[in-house]
């Protein structure tokens, strides 16, 4: 089967967007079909959109095919393509798995609300969790390396005692922060990608409501990331995050068997005490 998508960047982060208006996929298996494309196409995640009777609503699945509740950078890169293709207003909503949200559009800046950070809890000095749409951890100290950040950031992702002790035993996504002259930097290891990202909108809200708590910030607090720069907003309790997308071009993804078996996700022993995070 050939499926027709749109690949766009959002702040570094790759999607395939597929309009399912134009490419209907009911009753096909969408994770078979997430896992080939982002493996043919080198993708972050795969995008899928519906309008009904005017309402916008998208499903995220992740490069290995598990689908998420919501992604920051992959809602404005919806919002973008749906505001170029079938929605006339700067304003709208887009229904996900995490609820209704609301995005705007003003010239090349896109902004997606997120909604309100759920479940903060302090887990130690330097550890945070956080729920911005999808499970974050983040991890608060200085400057690391991007080989460091994915050494421990896989341990943590697959730390099953953390992830049971937050409440997310499918496993965390993991930020690590340290404070800059304009705000907060920071690499983020994320699930389904199972390596550092160059960016993750909902790493970004989480890890600028933790420097909030941590740093005693205020937002809009700017955040840097290896794909570029997000401005993370509060509107009345209200996380937002705001930045420019852009079009990478039309892609064709190939499709055989439209049927797999699930798999299982894989969980290794805890590296927590073995890594000493805490010492960051």
């Amino acid at each position: 089967m050939r499926i027709k998508a749109t690949k766009m960047d959002g702040c570094g982060n790759s999607f395939l967007i597929v309009d399912e208006m134009k490419t209907p996929l009911a009753g096909l298996d969408r994770s078979l079909i997430s896992n080939a494309l982002a493996t043919q196409h080198e993708t972050d995640g795969i995008v899928y959109l519906e309008v009904q009777q005017g309402m916008a609503s998208m499903r995220i699945f992740d490069r290995d095919g598990t689908e998420e509740t919501m992604c920051g950078n992959g809602l404005r890169c919806a919002t973008r393509y749906l505001r170029d293709t079938h929605i006339s207003n700067d304003n709208f909503s887009i229904a996900t798995g995490d609820g209704q949200k609301e995005v705007s559009v003003s010239g090349d800046l896109i902004e997606a609300n997120l909604g309100e950070a759920r479940n903060y809890q302090q887990i130690n000095q330097h550890l945070h969790f956080v729920f911005t749409g999808v499970p974050h951890v983040v991890v608060v100290g200085s400057a690391l390396d991007l080989d460091t950040a994915r050494i421990l950031g896989k341990s943590l992702r697959k730390d099953k005692s953390l992830a049971l002790s937050v409440g997310h035993p499918e496993g965390v996504n993991v930020n690590f922060i340290w404070r800059t002259s304009e705000g907060i930097a920071l690499h983020t290891y994320e699930v389904g990608v199972e390596d550092v990202t160059k960016s993750c909108g909902t790493g970004s809200a989480a890890s600028a409501y933790v420097a909030t708590k941590v740093f005693g910030t205020a937002l809009p607090l700017t955040t840097s990331s290896r794909g570029g720069i997000l401005k993370i907003n509060n509107s009345n309790g209200y996380l937002s995050i705001c930045g420019p997308t852009c079009y990478q071009g039309k892609v064709i993804g190939f499709v055989n068997n439209l049927y797999p078996k699930s798999a299982a996700p894989a969980y290794h022993r805890n590296y927590f005490n073995d890594l000493q995070v805490a010492q960051l």
